[in-house]
């Protein structure tokens, strides 16, 4: 009879088997996702189950850490690992190294992954796009040719809008070679001069969208020169052109709705403005016809001579200033005269000469006014008030 193993060793017996054994490395296990839960740890614990069997798993923090996308209960994965033993209980589990998402989850994380590197770099903000225009007068088109989405964007532009030019750019919009043929549409467009672009795309499956997700797509239509309406698929299905396009709305029918104005509100709008304008003008008029009768009124245009009126009692005035200031003066320049006159007469000789003075010159006229001007022998005249005296020097004599 054998000796009989401990539980411990035999779950150890089992371990070292599993865990030895090459073909129970390096698994790849498709599963759903079931019990998902991080531990304050940091490491993972879940199962992994399909419709018939259910397999414990454990993904330690070291591993979880580089995790690209948070699983969630029900999502469809692809999980890398091994097989290890947990002797305490006697349980496998696999050891869980990496985790993505199965089919269209990984597709939906490159995208998320896409869509926040562009939105970091700015391209998704709201303060870069443009107001559309209100009035195009040439809109561009890219969609499907032939298409539905085509259709519905001529046929409304065409009943609301009939003074707009309509370009078109046929492009592939489903497919591998769908990005590459509407970055080709796009450049067309560019050469255009258009002023606003719709992109449309009629409903269907989600996954036939992915050309719209195209990076590069998606920058040539932040670059665009002119605002951009994205019309791709339904209000459901949001793709990277949305976010990037100055308007999105959910059908190619609202593109054109919202690219162009209702006729009927152009002309609803322009019966409005051409009744303002009148009464404007009528306005103007009646304050113009007012303006002419208060000037009317003025005594100028009833009498134009009264203009003159104003002026000639003015230099009257002036004339009547005049005259006092000029006669002022005169009184004031004639008293002035009478005054120096006096002075004058004050210092005059002849004053002194009436009251019996005289005085000498020599024979040139010049005035002798000391004995020392004069010599013996010399002829001098002496002036009084009634006459002249002519004498001869015959002697001088000194004052003591």
């Amino acid at each position: 009879m054998n000796t009989p193993l401990s539980v411990t060793d035999l779950n150890l017996l089992i371990k070292g088997k599993l865990e030895g054994d090459i073909a129970f490395r390096g698994l790849t296990v498709k599963g759903e996702v079931s019990n998902y839960k991080v531990y304050p740890s940091g490491h993972a614990y879940f199962s992994l189950k399909d419709e018939n069997s259910l397999l414990s798993c454990v993904m330690w923090a070291s591993n979880r850490v580089r995790l690209l996308f948070t699983p969630q209960n029900g999502d469809e994965v692809i999980a890398k690992g091994r097989i290890t033993v947990y002797p305490s209980r006697g349980s496998y589990q696999l050891s869980v190294d990496a985790l993505e998402p199965f089919g269209q989850g990984m597709e939906l994380l490159r995208l998320q992954q896409l869509k926040e590197k562009l939105a970091k770099e700015g391209l998704f903000d709201e303060s870069r796009k443009r107001p559309l225009p209100s009035f195009p007068r040439r809109i561009g088109v890219i969609a499907g040719k032939g298409s539905a989405g085509m259709k519905d964007v001529i046929h409304n532009i065409a009943i609301r809008y009939r003074l707009a030019t309509l370009c078109l750019f046929p492009s592939l919009v489903q497919g591998k070679q769908a990005p590459a043929d509407l970055l080709r549409a796009l450049e067309l467009a560019k050469q255009a001069k258009l002023d606003v672009l719709i992109i449309a795309r009629g409903g269907g499956a989600s996954e036939d969208l992915g050309a719209f997700n195209d990076e590069a797509l998606v920058w040539e239509v932040a670059k665009f020169p002119c605002p951009v309406i994205s019309a791709v698929g339904h209000e459901i299905d949001v793709t990277l052109i949305d976010y990037v396009a100055d308007k999105r709305v959910s059908t190619p029918t609202a593109a054109g709705l919202t690219a162009t104005p209702d006729q009927e509100e152009i002309q609803a709008y322009v019966d409005d403005a051409r009744d303002r304008l009148y009464q404007a003008l009528t306005g103007l008029l009646d304050r113009l016809q007012e303006k002419r009768k208060s000037l009317a009124e003025r005594p100028f245009f009833r009498d134009p001579s009264s203009i003159y009126q104003r002026r000639i009692e003015d230099v009257a005035h002036l004339y009547k200033r005049i005259l006092a200031a000029a006669e002022v003066n005169l009184l004031s320049k004639s008293k002035r005269i009478s005054e120096l006159s006096a002075a004058l007469e004050a210092l005059s000789p002849h004053k002194v000469l009436k009251r019996g003075y005289s005085y000498l010159t020599d024979t040139s006229g010049k005035v002798i006014k000391s004995i020392k001007n004069v010599k013996l022998g010399e002829n001098i005249v002496a002036t009084t008030e009634d006459g002249i005296i002519h004498s001869t020097v015959i002697g001088t004599e000194a004052n003591e």
